[in-house]
């Protein structure tokens, strides 16, 4: 990547980026929303229309956009997962995982990554700084970076392909099979390295009968969410699928000078998909997939009263008191910044993240083992600006314009038949690149703005393998390893200060530095059955993150481009799966023990020129201890009750950081704190259950739900006032469809009791105190249509 050199507010990209900023206004209405998502989907729903005459009097399609009440017994279903990379009953995999249905997706109005928190205990995914970047835990491992260049604790995977570019996982969740949420290390069979688990999401596939379908919901503050796919054969050895999303409005916050609204969505999402069967030994699947979001960004509000805060630049602006207002928030820009981004000063703040990719899946059966080339690309882009300082003020105006490209390649054999051994070993190779650029209007604070331009690249190779061997016909050995190669480059890292289009600083680059590792991943587990219906396991395994470089929290590229090491955690696991089917019951429970080596935390160093620079360093050791129990019981026909409950709680053991620095003959110098003892940060408690009840009304069925979730306080590394106060959100629903299941309509609503709660707290420089609320009570409705 060229270094970019502003001059005068000139914009390499801005072409580009002006194609995307969001228009004036918000949606105002169902028929005006309306209009656009019937124009939008068009072609869906034509394909869709063609689908169901071609279908004729076709059964009930196998897989639909939505699920309706009813008037089959619920059950408490086997679930298929692809944890161990075959399809297995998750009740006989020996690890924590949790599974979440396309039809609890739809039940719960899960439509973005954020929400499928509430139904996963254990899971927290976070908006940094309110940005349009997910940060993912399990089991309280993660990785709170809002930079673009880092790989997540959490592996992020879309039909077994590897999202390894946090913003690029941001995307609508529409037609999805299920999510499995898988618990611990599991670098072993999956592409890349991880330390807290894995999001496995797969997606409906072609189905061999003709079948169609349409939903629209409206709901609370004109939000509009459509969806359409059609599925079915093309002759006897080809099928497809075709399915999209258009979300709209749902503007909720409000500028506190102005009152115009922000947080009106804007997106649209497509996915085609094409099987090829050759009847015989052969499988091809080709995958193409697509998204544009053009949506408001979301705003932070004041915790405290935002003040002149040292300011060199006396602010033309009053002094902001707390808000009040959960839905209060501001923002803009000084026309310097605005001139070097290419935006208005007054420009909402937007998150415009798209998405394109392919990938090609071909199997081949042979007598022993199925051979299994899966071969992908993706591009996405991210131009983002956000105000982290919730007023119009020029002390935290940022603006994010990245592209990353992602290639990768996977080659396994996995064994078939129903022999005493069970194996998988394939070759793994992965190349990433990814330019960037983010800028930060800080004039009021220092009478100039910064930006870090870079570019970096990946390169990622493995082998692995896994065996399974029955030692008896109840005990089982499963061993596995992952022996794995990375090395990231790190090329013209330039970190600049502007003042009216002139580069201050322009000295301030780092051509080249890289970083990698040779590493093994890979876990041990012995499992007995005690009957075909209750399971125990035992488990050791060994986990990896990627090190890499700080990229954001720079204003001298030599020290801020330090590398910090990979981290490792040795995780021990023991648990018990028991279904119970006279009862229709089921019950798992799980306890881990993590033994946390070099964990990655965002802190700082101390730069002997300029004092404290942010940066992401190693704490030495830490530990996390927990577990997690659910249950799924029918204790009566058609009632179920769903609850899950985890725990996950640990402290740093050997760590040290800068928490200050002073001036010293002239120079800084680093003022440690010990920090051994401080608990890790992570809601302790987290918890979600459910309950819902079909009620059979003749020719139709109505099922009536309500669920909650429900986590304890969050406590933040830089101190009390930035602690997540723990809350508890109610949903509920009811949903009316006839017997053949053809149509459903739902009614719902979201946090019912219009609890008010922060999703983060947080500063992004010292005074100027934020948060994020979330959401308040919301209601909508649903109809949908398959034929």
């Amino acid at each position: 990547m060229s270094r970019l050199v502003l001059d005068k507010g000139a914009h390499p990209w801005r072409d580009d980026f002006r194609g995307g900023v969001p228009g004036k206004g918000r949606s105002t209405g169902l028929d005006r929303a309306a209009l656009r998502t019937g124009t939008a989907l068009a072609l869906l729903l034509a394909l869709a229309g063609n689908a169901a005459r071609a279908a004729d009097q076709a059964p009930a399609a196998e897989q639909a956009a939505d699920k309706g009440a009813g008037l089959e017994e619920i059950d408490v279903q086997t679930i298929l997962v692809t944890a161990n990379r075959r399809l297995e009953n998750a009740q006989r995999v020996g690890t924590s995982i949790d599974v979440v249905t396309g039809s609890d997706l739809v039940d719960r109005n899960v439509q973005n990554v954020y929400d499928l928190q509430y139904l996963t205990p254990s899971l927290q995914v976070t908006p940094q700084f309110g940005s349009g970047q997910p940060a993912y835990q399990i089991r309280g491992v993660g990785f709170n970076d809002y930079a673009s260049n880092n790989a997540p604790a959490v592996g992020i995977y879309v039909d077994e392909v590897a999202y390894p570019v946090p913003f690029a996982s941001n995307g609508a969740m529409f037609d999805v099979s299920r999510v499995e949420v898988l618990r611990g290390p599991q670098g072993t069979l999956y592409g890349r390295n991880t330390t807290g688990g894995a999001i496995n999401y797969i997606m409906n596939k072609p189905t061999k009968e003709m079948t169609a379908g349409v939903a629209v919901q409206y709901g609370s503050f004109d939000a509009v969410t459509s969806d359409a796919f059609v599925s079915g054969p093309l002759n006897n050895k080809l099928a497809f699928r075709v399915a999209g999303q258009v979300q709209e409005g749902g503007a909720w916050q409000h500028n506190r000078d102005t009152g115009e609204a922000l947080g009106d969505a804007d997106r649209q999402a497509l996915r085609a998909l094409l099987d090829y069967d050759s009847g015989s030994n052969l499988r091809v699947g080709l995958n193409f997939h697509w998204s544009r979001d053009r949506s408001d960004a979301a705003g932070t509000y004041l915790l405290s009263p935002l003040t002149a805060l040292n300011a060199k630049y006396p602010s033309q602006y009053p002094v902001y008191p707390a808000d009040t207002a959960r839905d209060a928030t501001g923002w803009g820009t000084t026309p310097q910044f605005a001139s070097e981004i290419g935006i208005s000063p007054t420009t909402k703040p937007f998150s415009h993240i798209d998405t394109v990719g392919t990938s090609v899946r071909a199997d081949w059966d042979f007598e022993f083992a199925t051979l299994t080339d899966l071969a992908s690309f993706d591009h996405a882009t991210r131009q983002e600006y956000d105000n982290f300082d919730g007023s119009p003020r020029s002390t935290g105006d940022v603006y994010f314009d990245t592209r990353a490209n992602v290639a990768a390649n996977e080659l396994r054999l996995t064994s078939t038949g129903d022999q005493d051994w069970h194996w998988v070993t394939g070759l793994y190779y992965a190349n990433q690149v990814l330019h960037d650029r983010y800028a930060t209007g800080y004039y009021e604070l220092n009478g100039f703005d910064r930006n870090v331009t870079y570019g970096q690249t990946v390169n990622t190779g493995s082998a692995f393998g896994q065996v399974t061997y029955d030692l008896t016909d109840k005990l089982s050995l499963t061993g596995g390893l992952r022996l794995e190669y990375e090395k990231r480059e790190l090329r013209d890292f330039d970190a600049f200060y502007v003042n009216n289009g002139v580069v201050t600083n322009p000295g301030n680059v780092v051509p080249y530095r890289d970083t990698d590792f040779l590493e093994p991943s890979g876990k041990a587990e012995l499992q007995y059955r005690f009957t075909d219906d209750d399971m125990a396991y035992v488990s050791f395994s060994r986990g990896i993150k990627s090190g890499g470089f700080t990229a954001y929290n720079s204003n001298v590229a030599q020290t801020s481009t330090t590398p910090f090491k990979p981290e490792t955690i040795f995780a021990y696991e023991i648990g018990n799966k028991l279904a119970v089917p006279e009862y229709h019951l089921r019950f798992n429970i799980s306890a881990f023990y993590y033994d946390y080596r070099d964990q990655q935390v965002q802190s700082a160093v101390v730069n002997p020129l300029t004092g404290l620079v942010g940066s992401i360093i190693n704490a030495p050791k830490s530990h996390l201890y927990g577990g997690e129990a659910d249950f799924i019981w029918e204790p009566i026909k058609n009632l179920r009750i769903n609850e899950s409950l985890a725990l996950a709680k640990g402290s740093f053991d050997e760590f040290s950081t800068i928490g200050t620095a002073v001036k010293v003959g002239g120079i800084y110098v680093g003022v440690p704190t010990d920090r051994a003892g401080e608990t890790e940060f992570a809601p302790k408690f987290t918890s979600n259950g459910s309950v819902s009840y079909l009620w059979n009304l003749g020719d139709y069925g109505l099922t009536t739900d309500m669920s909650y979730s429900s986590r304890s306080t969050y406590n933040s590394i830089f101190g009390s006032l930035y602690n997540v106060a723990g809350y508890t959100l109610v949903d509920a629903s009811m949903t009316l469809a006839p017997k053949d299941d053809r149509w459903s309509l739902k009614l719902f609503g979201k946090n019912i009791f219009d609890k008010r709660y922060d999703v983060t707290r947080n500063f992004f420089v010292a005074g100027n105190n934020i948060a994020l609320a979330g959401e308040p009570a919301t209601w909508g409705m649903r109809f949908s249509v398959t034929y």
